[in-house]
């Protein structure tokens, strides 16, 4: 309902309202590092090696173009968005493109999404109590609820141009099984790992896998949304109470016998939404997951899913396709075998910012790892 009278309240200040223009905050350009920076957690290094970590930092934090006009510019993109007018419920703002996309989400979510999880969950418990748990035995790993929640994604982002491009797919043919005869088979469970400054960060990803399984490491406190509450806990993903050493101990239990299993996982290392647009630093969990198993790593850099849905829009502001366009670019899976806890997460760390945006890589000084 609230989203129905934002829509037509948005209708009547199209009309009174003269274009309100919206830009999302951006960090000034920064200058390149010097050649005595080190910007890892702390290890001492030779003098060679810090002189190669700084000639790369250089390159990281070069400096973005400001066009004469004051609009800020990134290889010809100008981020200088306007959302157009927009009221403000609570702290977050909606204007008619959120306000009309958010009606078609919630629908389908009501109409799709929510009935085919609450089925789903029915049948589980249903088949546990007769003999043979046959539902079990169809899907043991929960596969058809990742189905049912990229069926709704198909149904709710496609009509609007929600989807992000989706670059470097070839990169995952290194993750390829392949047989004795040179039969080419599945691809082998990673784990994967992402930038996050947007909300649509967790739907993008489902377009790199589609309608192949895989869970989610996301924080406990995403249980309380309605709808994905209900659609982690019924597909099983793994939750995590940052708070918690238990609950700690069962993700990290419960996300390497997936890994195991055969089944892929996502995570966001940095642990929340950055609120500056820059990527942080990554927290170590996940990455003993993969290392305990001897999984790959698949880094992914995100560009502009905060130009979508900026941190104080409760829907997206935008298309998708609409310049400066979302991607995801995938890039080389890196191997974790014979490498210490820091040396992989630096190298993850490194290159996942080394293809982002200008104004999305990390702000100078920034370390890592995080606690």
């Amino acid at each position: 309902m609230k989203c129905i009278i934002a829509a037509l309240s948005l209708l009547v200040a199209a009309h009174s309202v003269r274009g309100l223009s919206l830009a999302p905050r951006l960090a000034a350009p920064r200058p390149a590092l010097s050649d005595n920076s080190n910007l890892v957690l702390g290890r001492r290094r030779s003098a060679s090696s810090v002189e190669a970590r700084a000639a790369h930092v250089t390159r990281l934090f070069s400096a973005t173009a400001i066009s004469t006009d004051g609009a800020f510019e990134e290889g010809g993109e100008n981020l200088n968005v306007k959302y157009g007018p927009a009221i403000t419920l609570g702290k977050l703002k909606i204007n008619l493109f959120g306000a009309l996309f958010g009606i078609w989400e919630v629908f389908w979510g009501i109409v799709f999404w929510y009935p085919a999880l609450t089925l789903y969950r029915l049948l589980r418990w249903v088949s546990r109590s007769l003999p043979g748990d046959v539902m079990q035995k169809i899907d043991p790993f929960r596969r058809i609820p990742i189905c049912a929640g990229y069926m709704w994604g198909l149904l709710s982002m496609t009509v609007f141009g929600m989807w992000p491009a989706v670059e470097g797919r070839e990169n995952l043919e290194v993750l390829r099984e392949v047989d004795e005869n040179g039969k080419k088979g599945k691809l082998k469970p990673a784990m994967y790992v992402a930038n996050h400054n947007s909300w649509m960060d967790i739907v993008f990803v489902g377009r790199v896998f589609g309608f192949a399984n895989n869970k989610m490491i996301a924080k406990a406190e995403l249980m309380k949304v309605p709808i994905l509450g209900r659609a982690l806990k019924v597909a099983g993903h793994v939750t995590l109470d940052r708070t918690n050493r238990r609950s700690q101990m069962q993700a990290f239990k419960g996300g390497v016998q997936l890994l195991k299993d055969g089944v892929n996982l996502v995570t966001f290392p940095e642990g929340t939404r950055t609120k500056t647009g820059r990527m942080g630093s990554f927290k170590k969990g996940a990455f003993k997951m993969a290392q305990s198993v001897g999984a790959y790593v698949v880094p992914m850099a995100i560009h502009y899913a905060d130009k979508v849905q900026p941190l104080d829009y409760a829907f997206p502001a935008k298309p998708s396709q609409m310049r400066p366009k979302a991607v995801i670019k995938i890039g080389k899976p890196i191997a974790t075998e014979g490498k210490s806890d820091d040396d992989l997460l630096e190298e993850v760390w490194t290159a996942i910012a080394d293809e982002l945006p200008e104004s999305q890589k990390p702000a100078k000084n920034t370390p890592v790892g995080a606690n």
